[in-house]
This record gives structure tokens, C-alpha cells and sequence, in this order.
């Protein structure tokens, strides 16, 4: 008795491209390294407490300080950095919180936005309302951001609140 084996390609007529590419695989650590929801900036995530949406994240200009009470002094190897947040409470009752604010680099590099840099750390969100952060802080001036971490340190494991990381486009 003879076997023949045919190919299943061979019967349907069909060519196999094997040459494929897989998508890129993210380097583990860093800021991929945590379990978050991801965004953009400008775009609004909703992490099941909060919809966040950082507005704009950018090098500070002189007017940027208007208001701000102590703003940074850089040192010559350091730049100002500015950043705007929108903070809408989804949840049935009123949120409180403080939001920390992480941003990381290509080399993940991390720097944490201090807490007294940002105006109004400590929140209070009604249901159904809004509140605004802006946030004046100082890097190395050679430091480029692409990830902004969004987490609530003190917030309960129970409560829902998820971190979110935003992906900062190229300037």
C-alpha cells in the first residue's frame, strides 16, 4: 500500500505567505511595566472613578507662571515643564484623591511630577463635575518625555481606580 501526501495548499490553489512581520513586542519594564489603561494626550480615558484628559503637556513659557505663586527656578542644566488636566468625577458619589503624575522616557527614565507642583493636588470632585490641574516642574533639560503615568497612590485597591498611561507624541 502506497501513501501519497498532497499538500492542502496544493489542492486549493492557495500560495502561503510565511514572510509576515508580527507587531513590535513593547520592552517590558518601565512604563510598560505597570497594568494601565492607555490613551493619548487630548483624549479622554475613563480609568472607573475618573475621565482624564491631560489637555497639553509642553516646555512652560513665561506666561504659563502667571498665578502661580512660587514657580521654579531651573538650574542651567534644567528646563521648566508645563502640563494642564481635566479631571471629570464618574462616579455615583462625591471622589476624593490625590492624582499622581509620572512621565517616563524612551530609555524609561522616570521622573515623578512633584505634588506641590501641581495647584490643587489635594481633589474634591462632586458627582458630576469637573475639576482642573495645571502643573509648572523642572527636568533635565535633555529629558523627553513619551509616557505619562496617571495613578492615585492613596487611592483604596477596591475603589476602582485603574492607572492610565498616555503615550506623548514626538514635538
Amino acid at each position: 500500500m502506497v501513501k501519497h501526501i498532497i499538500m492542502l495548499s496544493a489542492l486549493l490553489g492557495v500560495t502561503l505567505l510565511t514572510n509576515a512581520e508580527a507587531a513590535p513586542t513593547p520592552v517590558p519594564g518601565g512604563a510598560n511595566a505597570i497594568s494601565a489603561l492607555s490613551g493619548k494626550i487630548g483624549q479622554t480615558v475613563f480609568n472607573g472613578n475618573l475621565r482624564i484628559k491631560i489637555i497639553e503637556l509642553r516646555e512652560a513659557t513665561e506666561a504659563d507662571s502667571h498665578g502661580i505663586a512660587y514657580p521654579p527656578t531651573p538650574t542651567a542644566d534644567q528646563k521648566v515643564m508645563f502640563m494642564r488636566v481635566l479631571l471629570s468625577n464618574g462616579t455615583h458619589d462625591v471622589w476624593f484623591g490625590i492624582v499622581h503624575y509620572t512621565l517616563a522616557d524612551k530609555d524609561a527614565i522616570s521622573v515623578e511630577i512633584p505634588t506641590n507642583s501641581v495647584e490643587k493636588p489635594s481633589l474634591r470632585i462632586l458627582q458630576g463635575a469637573a475639576a482642573r490641574q495645571r502643573a509648572l516642574f523642572v527636568v533635565d533639560k535633555d529629558f523627553v518625555p513619551t509616557k505619562l503615568i496617571v495613578d492615585c497612590a492613596g487611592c483604596a485597591a477596591n475603589a476602582g481606580f485603574r492607572p492610565i498611561r498616555f503615550t506623548i507624541a514626538s514635538p
